[in-house]
């Protein structure tokens, strides 16, 4: 039986003949890579459920994608596990998922006390890599690429996509204040370091490496797979929802271009509702 991502990509490229010819070959490629990017090409074909699916459209979605580009990206993925389950190559139905519009309910987040938790459990280069993402809603590419350069200590803000005085390609770089959890670990990580050095991405080969590590420590306190490393980012939105950060101010956090993107965190946890009446009524 085929097992893994790779294995079932491999086994579809051999076996699928518009992914092996014709003008189709090179643009599936690039959406297979998406995914290999993120999760690796040893995850599991098992771990791919519906709601892992969703975690990764709204991935995709928070990258501001166009619509048909999500739907590219998505195809693939269902089309290796179709492919498996009508050649008999996997003994489980694969999940459904319908053409991308937009994705119901609320991104899938972790609580302050699970990030604790987290953090408890694994070793300083993962935990404060964690911690700086849970604090800074960065996106785990941003995380790998933040510079010595791209911290101000003094001011007390990161910068992400690069800073004043610089222009980037787009120039949709955005400031984060640096939030009292992280302070010590930027402080330790930036004093006297060369403006040039990546302050966590030299740790990591990329995306997939810490995406495994992540999900080790997420079976280990009881989450389900589709909890992925950019679920942080969701939590950082969340808890800014939680704690009434006006979603304009939460649009400039995230980074977000377009407010239906930010307005998605908007549907209110049960934590806002109570408190909102709360503070309302007593």
């Amino acid at each position: 039986m085929i097992e893994t991502w790779q294995q079932g990509v491999d086994y579809t490229f051999k076996h699928r003949h518009a992914w092996r010819h014709g003008s189709g070959k090179k643009p599936t490629e690039i959406n297979v890579q998406t995914f290999t990017d993120l999760y690796g090409a040893d995850y599991p074909l098992r771990d791919i459920t519906k709601k892992f699916l969703n975690s990764y459209q709204l991935e995709l979605e928070d990258r501001e994608l166009a619509h048909s580009t999500i739907n590219r990206k998505l195809s693939p993925v269902t089309t290796v596990l179709n492919q498996l389950y009508d050649d008999e190559e996997i003994d489980w139905v694969p999940p459904r998922i319908k053409q991308y519009k937009e994705s119901e309910g609320r991104p899938w987040f972790f609580t302050q006390d699970e990030v604790d938790e987290i953090c408890s459990i694994t070793n300083n280069r993962l935990s404060e890599l964690v911690r700086f993402a849970s604090c800074t809603g960065g996106r785990i590419s941003e995380c790998l690429k933040i510079k010595a350069k791209d911290v101000d200590l003094e001011k007390g803000d990161i910068y992400f996509g690069g800073r004043p005085g610089f222009n980037t390609k787009n120039g949709d770089w955005r400031t984060v204040p640096i939030a009292e959890p992280i302070r010590e670990i930027l402080t330790s990580r930036c004093t006297d370091t060369p403006p040039e050095v990546l302050i966590f991405g030299d740790e990591w080969i990329g995306p997939m490496s810490v995406n495994w590590y992540f999900k080790k420590a997420c079976r280990h306190i009881g989450k389900e797979p589709h909890y992925v490393f950019h679920c942080l980012r969701h939590s950082f939105a969340t808890w800014n929802v939680e704690a009434g950060t006006p979603l304009r101010v939460l649009m400039s956090l995230m980074g977000h271009r377009n407010y239906k993107t930010t307005l998605r965190y908007a549907k209110t946890t049960d934590k806002a509702r109570n408190e909102a009446i709360s503070s309302v009524f007593n």
